[in-house]
């Protein structure tokens, strides 16, 4: 089944979408497109970081690092916005790296420059690159723009290569706001066939909000996830191996749904008053 199928193409496939409000928008147009029904329940708010120490000791000496890193499009935006702030232009001294096609995309946009990326999303996949060898990095300063208790993967082997790393988080993740009780019941009453995970915190920001027999339930679904890294958080709660994306995008998500859940899904009965 082509994944682009039309109405119906998926059968009605009811799908939970986590992924917060101000990044879900395109996902869920492509999961209807598709024939699919999305339930949107953002499980993270998006907010500004409890401690601006970090971003105080970075501003004054933005061009004295070697390296600008951004882990995220979230780090992107939310690095902007104090430079805006601030009244500062996008540094101009060190090279800009990202984690992702996606986030490189938003850094090249937002500060014009050439940016260095990994064939893949993973932090261990920039790590491997040869401008990250300890020779490149040893006794350089480099900047780690990212949401609060991020992975410590990155700064910490760059550390023992001989960097001087500074953790700037722009964002912090924030517990959901809205009424769980419709998905409590919605997974309860069997009326979903799976969910969407895009970060650990994504899930466990889900788990926390749910009574014992929504989460008897979800663990029943196959989930899909963006990563192995929020595989691991799934199965660390004890829930089964969920699906990975090929790619951590939202092609990647759709082609997991399409391949492991969807298809396979036969079209619902016509419920009443619609």
């Amino acid at each position: 089944m082509s994944e682009a199928g039309g109405e119906g193409g998926w059968g009605g496939c009811r799908i939970l979408v986590t992924r917060p409000a101000h990044q879900s928008g395109a996902l869920l147009d492509a999961i209807r497109a598709r024939g699919g029904e999305p339930l949107a329940f953002p499980t993270i708010v998006i907010g500004p970081p409890d401690d601006e120490a970090p971003w105080q000791e970075a501003a004054g000496r933005l061009e004295d690092f070697a390296w600008l890193l951004f882990a995220s499009t979230n780090a992107v935006s939310g690095f902007a916005d104090r430079l805006a702030d601030a009244g500062l232009a996008w540094p101009r001294r060190p090279g800009y790296a990202a984690i992702g096609a996606k986030t490189a995309g938003a850094l090249e946009e937002a500060s014009g420059r050439t940016v260095l990326t990994p064939p893949d999303y993973r932090s261990e996949s920039l790590l491997a690159l040869p401008e990250m060898a300890a020779e490149r990095v040893s006794g350089r300063g480099i900047l780690l723009v990212r949401g609060e208790g991020g992975r410590e993967l990155l700064p910490e082997t760059l550390a023992e290569r001989g960097a001087e790393v500074l953790r700037l988080p722009v964002y912090a993740r924030r517990p959901p706001q809205a009424d769980p009780a419709p998905v409590r019941a919605a997974l309860a009453e069997g009326r979903l066939d799976t969910a969407v995970f895009t970060s650990p915190d994504t899930f466990t920001n889900l788990l926390a909000v749910l009574d014992g027999d929504a989460r008897a339930a979800l663990a029943r679904l196959p989930l899909v996830v963006i990563s192995p890294v929020t595989a691991s958080a799934v199965t660390e709660r004890g829930l089964p191996a969920p699906v990975v994306a090929p790619e951590a995008s939202d092609e990647g998500l759709l082609r997991a749904l399409a391949e492991h859940v969807c298809p396979a899904k036969p079209h619902h009965r016509p419920r009443e008053g619609r």
